[in-house]
């Protein structure tokens, strides 16, 4: 089992598409650390991921995949991004803090209101004191038996959506935010205070100034400024962004001096692999 590394899901051709993208970001700031994809479109990510896993129909649908990655992943350490994330920095320090905790993630607690399903009466039925609105894009965990005994939890929950009164999030799928959060409130697992340097969506952001080759992420969420390593393009103001990180990324990648620096990376690689 290799130490550390970056792990994502891509099933169907918009999202390899997308993991392209995430995996060109990673080879710009974060070359030397390990890219595993789960997908059923290996030949076409094959040039851009080091580990190609082939994504298991018969497990579960792409969402319920994601409760699943303890299965999949060839990795100790592990970095979760959603494919329509991209990296704007060197993100090592990540892995340090899960010498402290097995699973990170970011978000806030909430006690009542709506959240995919009644807070207060969620939190009745299961016996837990609250219950963490978060984002699934960017998970942090080491692989052993209490991440081993969240992703199941969380699975379990996930095979019994409508226990939770939740409804489908695309097409005849289940999101697995929900499903997450109640293990996590089960586990005690509280989100982390990353000091706005992990991951962040765009949703509800302003003042952005964003630029993926230059290594620039900076804008207001919550009257406060973030600056992730890591920007997760979900929601339509999250789309318009995109669309133009990814035509610096492909400029940038696609120019002669970077293709030479990328094979002088790919051979060192190879070097440090054979030791």
């Amino acid at each position: 089992m290799l130490n550390k590394g970056i792990i994502t899901i891509a099933v169907g051709k918009k999202y390899a598409k997308q993991a392209k993208y995430l995996a060109l970001s990673c080879m710009v700031h974060a070359p030397h650390i390990p890219r595993a994809v789960i997908t059923d479109c290996g030949a076409y990510l094959k040039p851009f991921f080091d580990i190609i896993i082939d994504y298991k129909e018969d497990l579960g649908a792409p969402f319920e995949t994601k409760t699943l990655i303890h299965l999949y992943t060839p990795f100790e350490k592990n970095l979760f991004l959603d494919a329509d994330s991209l990296v704007f920095n060197n993100i090592d320090y990540y892995f340090y803090f899960l010498d402290k905790s097995f699973f990170l993630y970011y978000g806030m607690l909430r006690y009542n209101g709506h959240w995919y399903y009644d807070i207060e009466k969620t939190k009745n039925e299961h016996s837990v004191e609250w219950i963490p609105e978060f984002n699934s894009g960017m998970l942090l965990f080491y692989k052993n038996k209490d991440s081993t005994e969240l992703f199941k939890t969380a699975n379990d929950y996930m095979k019994n959506p409508t226990a939770l009164n939740v409804g489908y999030f695309r097409k005849n799928m289940y999101p697995d935010e929900p499903f997450f959060a109640l293990a996590f409130a089960k586990k005690g697992i509280k989100p982390f205070d990353d000091c706005g340097r992990f991951s962040r969506t765009l949703i509800g952001a302003e003042d952005i100034t964003i630029n993926v080759v230059k290594g620039y992420a900076r804008f207001k969420k919550f009257g406060s400024f973030v600056f992730p390593s890591v920007v997760h393009f979900c929601g339509k103001l999250g789309s318009r962004f995109y669309f133009i990180e990814k035509v610096r990324l492909f400029f940038y990648t696609s120019s002669f001096f970077y293709r030479q620096y990328g094979k002088l990376l790919v051979l060192i690689r190879d070097i440090f692999k054979k030791k």
